[in-house]
């Protein structure tokens, strides 16, 4: 596709700048006049090239354009890539044509360096955008979750995540709820998108062993299911760790989409 290509480097009036496919690329008009060649002698050399170059590189190197004359009528011309510039005008001599060969490299170079700091800018823009639309979306898909949940469910998950804060595995866990590990994956794993679960810190202070840990979590669960009804629950050992209100975020997304 050729098209106008916005300058992001100041054309000179020798070399102005269009693109193929938002390559640089430059006519072959200008080509012309700037080497001291005709046009049609350099129309002549493009289509001799053209004739043995791969027309995948023709497709991406040269534009084939039309362009008013000075009596208004449309002439060929060809917009040319930096490489097909290079093929071009490779075997064009003397020290003219070395200093425009010159001047058309480092006009080339300037042009593809502000249009890499561009799209690296554009990126970095992207980024910042890429991540304020994906807190907003966990934002909602945690919103959409918390009022998907009946009051069983989140009675359950308040379990699963008091049992976890208290040490459990998921094998203890499971146990305690009457369900397999696979269920008490997606119960913590709603919990950690809810912002319910509190994260371990190595200045937590040690547990107790096992049997007792177990003791303690029946105690809190007969506690827990004398009160069914209530969404928080009241722990019948002092042992029993509260839970997190679920308008809190885990440290991680606070950090990310806060930060």
């Amino acid at each position: 596709m050729v098209s106008q290509l916005t300058s992001v480097v100041k054309n000179t009036d020798d070399i102005h700048f269009l693109s193929i496919d938002s390559a640089p690329a430059v006519l072959s008009v200008d080509v012309a006049r700037n080497f001291q060649r005709q046009h049609s002698h350099v129309l002549r050399e493009i289509d001799r090239l053209r004739s043995i170059l791969p027309k995948s590189f023709n497709a991406s190197n040269f534009g084939r354009v039309d362009i008013p004359d000075a009596k208004g009528e449309k002439r060929r011309a060809y917009l040319l890539t930096r490489d097909a510039l290079s093929l071009l005008v490779m075997g064009f001599t003397g020290k003219a044509a070395i200093m425009w060969k010159l001047r058309y490299i480092e006009a080339f170079n300037a042009m593809e360096r502000a249009l890499h700091e561009n799209i690296q800018r554009e990126a970095r823009a992207g980024g910042k955008e890429a991540i304020h639309a994906a807190c907003e979306k966990t934002r909602q898909e945690t919103a959409q979750l918390f009022w998907r949940l009946g009051p069983a469910q989140k009675r359950r998950v308040r379990q699963a995540v008091r049992y976890h804060a208290m040490g459990l595995g998921k094998h203890s866990i499971a146990k305690l709820l009457d369900v397999d590990g696979r269920e008490v994956s997606r119960l913590l794993k709603a919990a950690q998108a809810l912002g319910w679960l509190e994260e371990k810190t190595s200045e937590r202070p040690a547990l107790p062993v096992q049997g007792n840990l177990l003791a303690l979590a029946v105690a809190t669960k007969e506690a827990t299911d004398k009160d069914s009804n209530s969404l928080h629950g009241k722990a019948a050992s002092e042992g029993a760790i509260a839970i997190r209100k679920p308008a809190r975020r885990a440290n991680g997304y606070r950090e990310v989409c806060n930060g």
